[in-house]
């Protein structure tokens, strides 16, 4: 009898401590995933809901507010770098300030832009840094190779896109949008042909984050150059992302890079 309550009493302790075992399991799994993930992939499912209008323009003003000072957190400690205009790197690797498009800087187009209209907004607020291919099949002409698109910035990767095909309306096709917490400023680059990075990685200036190429509604038509789309966005105090024209800041780190 004695025996039988030994052996009672040793299987219900086994339960208790696997059960015990299951709840701590639980909370550090829970508590990784808040930790080291939730900022930056709460920031791409608002930005594509910004993107694809199902969000109002003061509720994602309102989340951007929130996120904005989690990013910045996660970036510096996860061994982000404050880098100044003067360290930033020309953003299409092998071409110069005479690939951008347009005549002292003229593509940049305001029009009412507004980044909270998303796919639909209006205007050309960026800067278009053409290569030669001639052919469209965005390898460079002269060295028949793919053209690497490097982080102008440092920074943290907040959003992306690798997935489209021509029968999607997407206008930047594939994308990426980089947080740089020193000027406190969105850097978007689209019509990409490959993405080389994913949200949460942090980038320094001269990274590879992808190659140029043709994705995007209008960008892979037959009449449009291949090019490199980017726009730089600046916060301004309630955490409003206002374009400001990169321009003479592309043709400052041309000339130093060369």
């Amino acid at each position: 009898m004695n025996r039988f309550f030994v052996i009672c009493f040793l299987f219900l302790l086994s339960c208790s401590n696997n059960e015990i075992k299951k709840r701590e399991f639980g909370k550090a799994q829970v508590s990784f995933s808040y930790n080291s993930k939730d900022t930056c992939i709460d920031f791409n499912s608002l930005n594509t809901k910004i993107r694809d209008g199902i969000i109002s323009k003061k509720e994602a003003l309102s989340e951007i507010k929130i996120v904005l000072p989690k990013l910045r957190n996660y970036f510096y400690k996860n061994g982000g770098q404050d880098f100044q205009k003067s360290n930033w790197i020309f953003p299409v690797e092998g071409y110069s300030s005479n690939a951008i498009g347009g005549t002292n800087g003229s593509g940049f187009n305001l029009c009412r832009y507004d980044y909270f209209d998303g796919n639909k907004h209006s205007g050309h607020p960026a800067q278009d840094i053409f290569i030669k291919d001639k052919n469209q099949d965005c390898f460079d002409d002269s060295k028949n190779k793919i053209v690497n698109i490097l982080s102008m910035t440092g920074g943290i990767v907040i959003a992306t896109e690798t997935n489209w095909d021509t029968t999607s309306n997407l206008r930047g096709g594939k994308y990426i949008w980089i947080y740089e917490p020193t000027s406190n400023s969105f850097f978007y680059y689209a019509h990409n042909s490959s993405v080389k990075v994913k949200p949460l990685d942090i980038v320094k200036p001269g990274d590879i984050i992808a190659t140029v190429g043709r994705t995007g509604l209008n960008a892979f038509k037959n009449r449009s150059p291949t090019h490199l789309h980017l726009m730089q966005l600046k916060l301004d105090n309630d955490g409003y992302p206002k374009p400001i024209n990169c321009y003479p800041v592309l043709i400052t780190i041309a000339k130093k890079n060369n």
